[in-house]
């Protein structure tokens, strides 16, 4: 695990059982095509609901807790653990060439996420905004089997795919469950 230099974006690895699951979940999620009923212009053409694998969220909460703050008691959450990180909402996403992410930011989330399950070779390039500046992040077939983790409030998008094939990737929105 390791952040990208100057950033507040986490990249790492994800074990191979919670990615198993991972790719299960996702590719049920495409089998079903339920719609996340997000508005066109902030939805890719292929953008569905899927279910979140406690295994999968079991690892992000540990990997969460262990590399981030912006929970904890430094920024004002007190009594904040682990347990409170909670996937709220996860979906699958199929691009093909031509589709892109025009920029956006995910509200009433403390983290987002991106994990590749397929990727091509010189694939469409995730790229973050921050204080009128970018960081752009080069996806290809070493990217299969990472995540990039990211604060909710931090604006991205994905440039358009100009390569033949599906890239498959994965999304979610983590919430701080004060119910708990």
């Amino acid at each position: 695990m390791q952040f990208l230099p100057n950033t507040e974006i986490l990249v790492c690895q994800i074990p191979d059982e919670p990615f198993d699951i991972l790719e299960k979940a996702a590719r049920q999620g495409i089998e079903e095509k339920k719609s996340l009923g997000d508005p066109q212009y902030a939805s890719i053409r292929q953008e569905y609901s899927m279910p979140i694998p406690v295994l999968f969220q079991s690892w992000l909460q540990f990997v969460i807790d262990d590399m981030y703050e912006l929970h904890k008691e430094r920024y004002g959450i007190f009594n904040g653990n682990k347990e409170m990180l909670e996937i709220a909402k996860m979906w699958v996403n199929v691009m093909e060439k031509g589709d892109q992410h025009f920029p956006h930011m995910h509200e009433h989330a403390f983290y987002s996420f991106a994990a590749y399950i397929e990727v091509n070779d010189d694939d469409a390039p995730f790229y973050f905004i921050k204080d009128n500046r970018g960081s752009r992040i080069e996806i290809n077939k070493e990217s299969e089997r990472h995540l990039l983790l990211f604060p909710s409030a931090l604006i991205h998008t994905v440039y358009p795919k100009e390569s033949e094939g599906q890239r498959i990737s994965v999304s979610g929105n983590v919430i701080l469950n004060l119910k708990s």
